[in-house]
């Protein structure tokens, strides 16, 4: 549980009604910041409830970020992989690494600190390595002969050691990674653009291969 802290203020002005969370402990609230009218407090935060999950099965899932440049991206990859109990995040090539960035920190909300990482300068040869040890090696990019994420549900339970791999934002996975992948998954999508938010599409696959 969380300590109540922030409340929800109001413009009193109807024209205006700007209503918003303000953290009470640290500001004091009294003018709107839209039009400078009063405020009216209103409600207090509610109690959040963690729904608890036991993802910490058999599967030992890791995750592989190829040359991922955003801190705020990495930053909300680590929050995933808290949530979904990934064993280990392996930042390779350009990917920064949680010490002194304060981008990264800011967005991981501590999850950097709870969730094991290392650092590594090449990707292939991690993928290279981790494959001839036995784990399954999964890819998520839009290929033509990628499988939909979405329809796994008759290739089997995911075996022991599976390691999910996200690349750069704009030039996507090693295409050497890519060929040493035992399976290339992609998110289907409607819009014109070909892919989405790296964090998003590593959080969307990976409550859908553990619930696969």
């Amino acid at each position: 549980m969380m300590t109540n802290k922030f409340a929800f203020l109001e413009c009193t002005n109807l024209a205006c009604g700007f209503r918003f969370p303000l953290d009470l402990t640290s500001f004091k609230g009294e003018f709107c910041p839209r039009c400078g009218s009063a405020l009216h407090l209103g409600s207090s935060q509610y109690e959040q409830w963690t729904p608890e999950w036991d993802c910490c099965g058999a599967v030992k899932l890791v995750g592989i970020l190829d040359n991922i440049r955003s801190a705020h991206n990495v930053g909300s990859i680590f929050r995933t992989a808290e949530a979904v109990c990934i064993r280990q995040l392996y930042l390779c090539g350009l990917t920064p690494v949680p010490e002194d960035n304060r981008a990264l920190a800011k967005a991981a909300l501590g999850a950097e600190n709870r969730v094991s990482w290392s650092p590594q300068n090449n990707a292939v040869r991690l993928v290279t390595r981790m494959k001839a040890e036995g784990s399954q090696i999964i890819a998520l990019e839009c290929l033509p002969e990628a499988e939909n994420i979405f329809a796994l549900k008759d290739a089997g339970p995911l075996p022991e050691k599976v390691a999910v791999v996200v690349g750069s934002e704009l030039a996507g996975i090693d295409p050497e990674i890519l060929a040493l992948s035992d399976r290339k998954l992609y998110i289907p999508m409607a819009g014109k653009k070909s892919s989405i938010n790296v964090a998003v599409a590593f959080g969307i696959a990976v409550y859908q291969l553990l619930h696969s």
